[in-house]
């Protein structure tokens, strides 16, 4: 996959997807498949045109996935081109016209979009899926409008599954975005506290503090390290029973497995969520429960076979 520096000019003709595409949702996947359908239909070079952080509206809202999870998934689904825009240039000020005709058609040399029925563009969103086609009309590209996703009615969105992961409901987030929600980054020396109650646990440092973390407590869990998957319980939350409220800690232990994941790069699929965060007033009333988790935890791959599980 290929990375396109902010304002490169590209000689191909293009078909372009514009979007946030926080999360990579199922609606944002059927958005992709268009693009890549029309892009070979039409003989041109699909690119994806995201950006590097969020608009400034929506920055106090957590991302689902940062931009390097984000690159992650578009490689996967088979994305050619990625055009990564920084909001923090001048692309708010400019009017619709302005950021088709330097965006789109002088550095994209776009032939096509493909756009969600809830597109807005340009200085304080003053532009919108009609008028991106009416500008279409003039600098000759075309334009598909897809509409909303539905799941049991209810139109998919990036605020939706935000609000269900950040609640605790990961089967439902996860059912929207059409493959596990996963954290990734390196895994740091804890302070041995799993260690010292007989599980060992790997300690992740995910990369950025923009990233949405699911609601506290424990979950099951798939880690992939280095291609292998991993079954596995993980703590998200305060050690409650050990320490006072600081921060939020991502606390994985993985059935069956003697591994120093020290330093290396782990990423961390949220699959089932068990229970919330407890304190204990006994060390030994926590180790009975974290047994109960665990077997709890290999109960649910007897009956889910980690291979049968679509992760991304």
């Amino acid at each position: 996959m290929k990375i396109i520096e902010f304002r490169r000019s590209i000689s191909k003709k293009t078909a372009v997807a514009i979007g946030m595409f926080d999360g990579v949702h199922l609606g944002h996947k059927v958005l992709i498949s268009q693009l890549l359908s029309k892009s070979e239909e039409k003989n041109l070079c699909p690119v994806i045109y995201t950006f590097s952080n969020h608009p400034i509206k929506e920055a106090r809202r957590k991302l689902l996935t940062t931009l390097n999870e984000k690159l992650y998934i578009f490689e996967k689904l088979n994305v050619e081109n990625v055009y990564i825009a920084d909001l923090e240039a001048n692309l708010m000020e400019m009017s619709p016209e302005e950021f088709v005709r330097e965006e789109l058609v002088k550095t994209l040399n776009c032939k096509f979009v493909v756009i969600g029925e809830d597109f807005r563009f340009g200085y304080k969103k003053s532009g919108d899926a009609n008028t991106l086609k009416e500008l279409g009309q003039i600098y000759n590209f075309d334009v598909i409008i897809a509409n909303k996703v539905l799941k049991d009615g209810v139109a998919i969105s990036s605020s939706l599954i935000h609000d269900l992961i950040l609640n605790g409901s990961i089967e439902e987030g996860n059912n929207l975005l059409g493959h596990p929600y996963f954290i990734q980054g390196t895994v740091e020396k804890g302070k041995g506290l799993g260690r010292h109650l007989g599980f060992p646990t790997a300690n992740l440092n995910y990369e950025n503090g923009n990233k949405l973390l699911p609601k506290n407590g424990v979950y099951i869990t798939i880690g992939n390290y280095n291609g292998t998957l991993l079954k596995g319980v993980t703590n998200v939350g305060f050690n409650p029973t050990f320490e006072e409220k600081k921060n939020i800690k991502i606390e994985s232990h993985f059935l069956d497995v003697e591994y120093n994941f020290y330093g290396k790069f782990l990423r961390l699929y949220f699959i089932k969520r068990l229970r919330d965060e407890i304190k204990y007033e006994k060390v030994q009333d926590l180790r009975n429960q974290v047994m109960i988790d665990i077997e709890s935890t290999r109960e649910f791959f007897k009956d889910n076979p980690i291979e049968s599980i679509h992760i991304i």
